[in-house]
């Protein structure tokens, strides 16, 4: 039943419409002026330069992430601005020196404990061949030159060291073991 006080009146072409009907249509003709489309085209170009600039920045913020990665050849793992190989061949330490030389690498050379616990986890129970050696009564060299000053303890006799999954070892030039170079 309808609501007796909606006034139906006949329009132009002969069909009845409802008062409600008429002020919809008045209101969806409301004109506008000239300052609110003003206003209107300004919020509009301040929410796209704000969404233009939210874009920019996640691609900045995106090659930001990309650059704090270490682009490593393919089965070199990348850590900490580095790339390692594990070789699944062994040899000795003098020749697992050469392999790495021919990749412009040395063997393995750690500056923290966090690098070395990262190299211990993909050791597992393997030995492997780093660049660590000294002649007999010296002190333990990197590949590169620098003296070794850590305080992990190698241990055994050797001139050249290895890390396996306890820690770091030395023994003699003739033991074939895996190796881990680095660069």
């Amino acid at each position: 039943m309808r609501d007796m006080s909606e006034e139906i009146t006949l329009t132009n072409s002969g069909d009845f419409q409802s008062t409600e009907s008429q002020e919809f249509q008045t209101r969806s003709k409301r004109r506008f002026y000239p300052s609110q489309v003003t206003s209107l085209r300004l919020m509009i170009v301040v929410f796209l330069s704000v969404i233009v600039a939210l874009g920019a920045s996640l691609a900045v913020e995106k090659k930001k992430f990309q650059t704090d990665h270490t682009r490593c050849l393919d089965d070199w793992i990348g850590y900490q601005q580095k790339c390692f190989l594990f070789s699944e061949n062994t040899t000795t330490w003098k020749m697992s020196q050469s392999f790495c030389a021919s990749y412009q690498a040395t063997l393995a050379v750690f500056n923290s404990t966090k690098e070395l616990n990262f190299l211990k986890r993909y050791a597992d129970h393997s030995h492997y061949w780093i660049g660590l050696s000294r002649e007999e009564g010296t002190e333990w060299q990197w590949a590169d030159g620098t003296i070794y000053n850590s305080r992990i303890k190698i241990t055994g006799n050797g001139q050249y060291a290895y890390l396996h999954k306890n820690g770091i070892s030395s023994s003699s030039s003739h033991l074939f073991q895996k190796w881990i170079c680095s660069k």
